[in-house]
């Protein structure tokens, strides 16, 4: 008689009530009742009468159903009581209840959520993945997942800052209870995290909470920012310089016109919006805004950064060093350094390391020549007193070199001394940017002088030979002009030698052309580039070149100038396009051209 009697009351909970009582106060006693006991029944009448009806039924509640905040708490405490009946089988009935709605309701609403989540993961803890996967699909915000448009800001408002809070809470009690958890977080962030061609809301939306979470798990802070630079690449790799000029100014001419008549796209204002054209232009500027704003707030605010310098130095080594072709995920350490100049020096004495390192990749030594070249040049916080002092330190070891490769017999060609051909590049390249400082006073040119330039540019590997020919030339008309070496008829021979290969084998290219790296390429994103124009130092034409009339390419009235060098107050008209990031100089044809493009340099 218990049993049938048991078997009528589950009928009578799991189904609708078909005789309806005449008081009104019994169909919400029902109600109640149902929020209290259906799951728990439900999942034992399936556990003991092997019965799928009241089961079936309230999943079917469950997804139709987005009750009010008072019901979702009692589902959720009834819930809660039931987590030790919650087996593997029963999973589509844990994904919906972790699916709820839930950030956007009562505190005591989320705060029911909660519980459940927690115990139910210190319970059953095969559910800890779908648990976790579930969290952390939620740091993309709502705004962006109703609007694709890449014109609204990307940056958290503070509502969406609070319902993440409470996310971000959520987070941190399941790491209390189980701190092995974070493992798979750390896994499920690295699988959820937006595609690069996703609406610039989702990706920057979900990049902030993941920065969010170093303040409550400083010890993952490594492998969280591991995440967001390895993301990070694939924006920059997908998204190169030359994409970004062709979006930002399609027709010149047309621009020329708009900035003569002051109207730009809109007809009204000459002012420019900082919305970069091309979407995935728009997800990196957001993407780097995002980044500069999370270092300005750890170094300043907490305190944090010379951990932090550490932990960015690190993944610059992991990610970016060896990454080919990177216009812009570089000026992180840019950025950072200009914090503090022990960071400054620090990162460009660590470079130097890594030149000196036998055990590094010639490509890799021969990069970080590059990164030291082009911070001494355009780096503004940089004194000239160590740019001086790595001047010195590097015309020593070419000097060292030279004297090791005249004891014995050697091999002349670029590959057998690719760091060295590197380094008297990156020697030139700073002396020639630079010039201006380091001829302003007689104790300068002294020290030019001790560098022994001569000595350099005359020894028998010849290092002008392999230099782009821009480079040369500029480092050749300071150096004469202030009697420091005399390089045009080592150019001129170096010219005759190019021109002979190529008439002898019109398809093959000549060897010693030094492929060239400048990481500090004029920065092109709008809105995290005003982060970085007042650190950053463009090339000032020397007054022997104004004079000659070679520099007067900046402020010439009737040459056009594109909105980042309206910015930079600089075009650099200087390195070769082909030779701007490690591309030979070569047409489809194969033979050697000589053309001159935009790039970090000097006016031709």
């Amino acid at each position: 008689m218990s049993t049938l009697t048991e078997k009528r009351r589950v009928s009578s909970i799991l189904k609708p009530s078909q005789s309806v009582p005449d008081g009104s106060g019994t169909p919400t006693r029902n109600k109640v009742r149902f929020a209290e006991l259906s799951i728990e029944l439900a999942l034992r009448d399936v556990l003991d009468n092997n019965r799928l009806t009241g089961y079936d039924e309230l999943l079917e509640k469950l997804k139709d159903e987005d009750p009010q905040d008072m019901k979702f708490v009692e589902i959720f405490a009834e819930a809660k009581q039931a987590v030790p009946l919650m087996k593997p089988y029963f999973g589509k009935l844990v994904e919906f209840l972790l699916s709820s709605r839930w950030l956007n309701r009562s505190e005591e609403a989320q705060e029911a959520y909660k519980q459940f989540v927690v115990e139910l993961s210190i319970v059953q803890k095969n559910y800890c993945t779908m648990t976790v996967a579930k969290l952390v699909k939620q740091f993309i915000p709502d705004r962006a997942l109703q609007s694709s448009s890449s014109t609204v800001s990307c940056i958290p408002s503070e509502e969406q800052q609070q319902q993440m809070g409470s996310l971000h809470d959520l987070i941190i009690r399941l790491k209390n209870v189980i701190p092995m958890i974070f493992d798979v977080v750390l896994t499920q962030l690295r699988k959820n995290f937006p595609y690069y061609k996703r609406p610039s809301g989702e990706v920057a939306g979900y990049l902030y909470n993941v920065l969010r979470m170093t303040e409550y798990a400083s010890i993952y802070c490594d492998e969280l920012l591991d995440i967001v630079f390895y993301h990070l690449l694939q924006l920059d790799v997908n998204m190169p310089r030359s994409v970004i000029e062709e979006t930002e100014y399609p027709d010149e001419e047309m621009m020329f016109e708009m900035t003569d008549t002051g109207e730009g796209e809109d007809g009204e204002s000459g002012e420019e919006s900082d919305t970069m054209k091309h979407p995935v232009a728009e997800t990196l500027d957001w993407f780097m805004e995002i980044i500069f704003n999370y270092i300005e707030q750890t170094v300043k605010v907490d305190g944090q950064g010379d951990r932090l310098f550490k932990i960015v130095l690190n993944q610059f080594d992991a990610h970016i060093l060896p990454a080919h072709n990177t216009d812009h995920a570089q000026f992180i350490m840019f950025y950072i350094c200009s914090f503090k100049l022990s960071y400054a020096e620090h990162f460009i004495s660590s470079l130097w390391k890594n030149v000196n390192n036998l055990n590094k990749s010639p490509n890799v030594r021969q990069t970080s020549v590059g990164y030291i070249a082009s911070m001494l040049a355009r780096a503004k916080y940089v004194p000239l007193n160590y740019l001086k002092s790595m001047l010195l330190e590097m015309s020593h070891w070419v000097h060292n070199y030279i004297q090791r490769c005249d004891s014995m017999h050697y091999n002349q060609s670029l590959k057998a001394h690719l760091v060295f051909y590197s380094v008297c590049q990156a020697i030139f390249y700073v002396v020639a940017f630079r010039a201006n400082h380091l001829t302003s006073s007689a104790k300068n040119l002294t020290f030019l002088q001790s560098l022994q330039l001569s000595s350099i540019v005359t020894c028998q590997l010849n290092p002008l030979r392999v230099c782009l020919p821009t480079v040369a030339t500029a480092f050749a008309g300071i150096t004469r002009a202030y009697q420091l070496a005399y390089c045009h008829t080592i150019l001129e021979r170096n010219a005759r030698r190019k021109l002979a290969t190529v008439y002898k084998n019109n398809t093959q290219l000549p060897e010693d052309c030094l492929d060239t790296f400048f990481p500090f390429d004029p920065y092109m994103l709008k809105k995290s580039g005003k982060r970085i124009e007042p650190f950053y130092l463009q090339y000032q034409a020397h007054e022997l070149d104004e004079e000659s009339g070679g520099g007067g390419g900046e402020t010439s009235g009737g040459r056009g100038r594109k909105r980042y060098e309206s910015v930079s107050e600089d075009v650099d008209d200087f390195i070769p396009e082909s030779k701007r990031h490690k591309h030979h100089g070569v047409d489809v044809s194969g033979e050697f051209t000589f053309s001159y493009g935009v790039s970090p340099g000097f006016h031709s």
